[in-house]
């Protein structure tokens, strides 16, 4: 009984120093007092991937100056009755509306479109063929400006130097004094069509294809290594299918919460009325003109690829035999 009556007395004095902790004045403002219970819940509001700019005590001193500025605003507004305005009430009785129609319909569909992992494996087993993998192959290449340059970097590879040496050395590529001029792991449909026809057919780890021209040059092109078609895991794509089950859970509820309303209601509309009512005719507006997007760089995989830089402008070396 002695140890339960200690430990009470300890849970009330924690209590008591948090409440004073948070009832210590961070600023005043004309006498008004910002507290640190205040800032708190206004760090609370702060979005989680935002929060890392205020974990800083420069970052605190800013969002405290940013509370400062919000309450000068606010007694401002107040000195100017802004609140009594019709303008501000319209305002306000919209966004209360909204909020109201937001938490009815939260309420309803967070109560009915729960999800059990059972939910989630059916759904994975009934679309698995959504699921799979197609086949994919990792491929390196040398690629040169010219069709000369590229037969006499085939006839140094016959001669048994190593593709990934030639390729830091006489490759355009960008990318190919890091790379050894590996692109890492394509399925068909994401490399350049050229590029793509003569690498697929290739069928052995360590085989090399002839010279393949592309708009970027002379590419000669090695396989490194071949992913056989597979399904992708239940494991793996949980997350996804969670996201989009429950989303097309909620719609489903939605639309027939919204069907049941109407049902039970009786709605009357006047035809007659509308049929007079004149929609006004929107102004049209110029569609502004596309532009050419800048050149890709070497590296012949379809699409834009941000992280490729452009072409180097510096002289290369020539890959004739020295």
């Amino acid at each position: 009984m002695k140890k339960l009556f200690v430990c009470l007395l300890l849970a009330l004095f924690v209590v008591s120093c948090a409440k004073k902790q948070d009832d210590k004045v961070l600023a005043t403002i004309d006498g008004d007092k910002i507290t640190l219970q205040e800032f708190n819940k206004e760090l609370d509001k702060i979005p989680m991937n935002m929060k890392m700019l205020v974990a800083s005590e420069s970052g605190k001193k800013n969002y405290l100056d940013r509370l400062i500025i919000k309450k000068l605003l606010l007694k401002e507004a107040g000195k100017a009755k802004i609140e009594s305005d019709k303008e501000f009430q319209d305002r306000l009785a919209d966004i209360k509306e909204q909020l109201l129609i937001e938490q009815i319909l939260k309420k309803k569909i967070t109560a009915d479109a729960r999800l059990s992992d059972e939910d989630l494996k059916k759904y994975y087993e009934e679309h698995k063929a959504e699921f799979k993998k197609d086949r994919e192959i990792n491929t390196r290449h040398i690629l040169v400006k010219t069709e000369e340059e590229a037969k006499q970097i085939q006839g140094r590879l016959k001669s048994g130097e190593d593709f990934i040496e030639l390729a830091k050395k006489y490759s355009i590529d960008p990318n190919a004094k890091a790379s050894g001029g590996d692109i890492g792991f394509h399925p068909k449909g994401t490399l350049l069509p050229e590029y793509e026809n003569a690498a697929f057919q290739l069928t052995k780890v360590g085989q090399t294809s002839g010279i393949v021209k592309t708009q970027f040059g002379y590419h000669i092109i090695r396989l490194e290594g071949v992913k056989p078609p597979a399904y992708v895991s239940f494991e793996e794509v949980k997350d996804f299918l969670k996201q989009k089950i429950a989303q097309d859970k909620q719609k489903e509820i939605l639309d027939k919460y919204i069907e049941d309303l109407k049902k039970t209601a009786k709605i009357t509309i006047n035809e007659a009325i509308l049929k007079e009512e004149k929609p006004e005719t929107p102004q049209k507006t110029e569609t502004p003109q596309k532009t050419e997007s800048p050149g890709k760089a070497e590296t012949p995989v379809k699409g834009d690829a941000p992280e490729q830089p452009q072409k180097p402008k510096a002289k290369e070396e020539s890959p004739s035999t020295k």
